[in-house]
């Protein structure tokens, strides 16, 4: 069959060929534009999650602290004050005396899922009706609760139990947490002299 020039002939030769081609071109180009969209979108969104999650351990965000006296939430990190503990309650929470209210407060660094029979009584029998002071790291609130350093005579309170092995140190403290360092030594000594809930493991 005769045609008039060339381009006839590769239409009528190979246009079917060439259609399927540029339209499998065309499907093929789209799918991998989606991939890489979807793709790109996923990762970004796995890298902010998880900064998120660090950010959410390493500063231990905090929650409102409209629930501390005036007093309490103008304290600086670290900043120290002076109350009464009217008693300690079986769970670990100790109930603070400022000179307007009475506060709940654990302490920070204290695991109290395992603890030595005895703990709480001890720590109250050590509290209760004492003048001690007390400071906060940067987040000031926990669960509805002050979280809080105990100094009595000085000597910060929260590392003296987790040095006797009277309770474990909660493993969800911030390293970044002002005594972080004097908790973790403490309880290094427990386990390497055995005392308390570190003797019967």
């Amino acid at each position: 069959m005769y045609y008039d020039n060339k381009l006839g002939f590769y239409i009528k030769e190979y246009g079917t060929q060439i259609v399927v081609g540029i339209i499998c071109l065309i499907i093929v180009s789209s799918g991998l534009f989606v991939y890489f969209k979807i793709n790109n979108k996923t990762q970004s969104n796995s890298t902010n999650l998880t900064g998120s999650e660090v950010n959410n351990v390493e500063t231990n965000v905090a929650e409102d602290d409209s629930i501390l006296p005036e007093e309490l939430r103008s304290l600086e990190a670290g900043e120290k004050m002076t109350v009464k503990v009217a008693t300690v309650d079986n769970d670990g929470v100790i109930v603070l005396l400022t000179d307007s209210s009475r506060i709940n407060a654990k302490l920070i660094g204290a695991d109290f899922s395992e603890v030595m029979p005895d703990t709480v009584y001890f720590i109250n029998d050590a509290l209760q009706g004492k003048y001690v002071d007390i400071s906060f790291d940067e987040a000031k609130v926990s669960n509805g609760y002050a979280m809080v350093y105990v100094y009595q005579e000085g000597v910060l309170y929260n590392a003296k139990i987790l040095q006797e092995g009277k309770l474990t140190l909660d493993s969800s403290v911030s390293r970044k947490a002002l005594e972080y360092n004097n908790l973790a030594e403490s309880q290094a000594y427990a386990k390497q002299t055995l005392a308390g809930v570190w003797g019967s493991k």
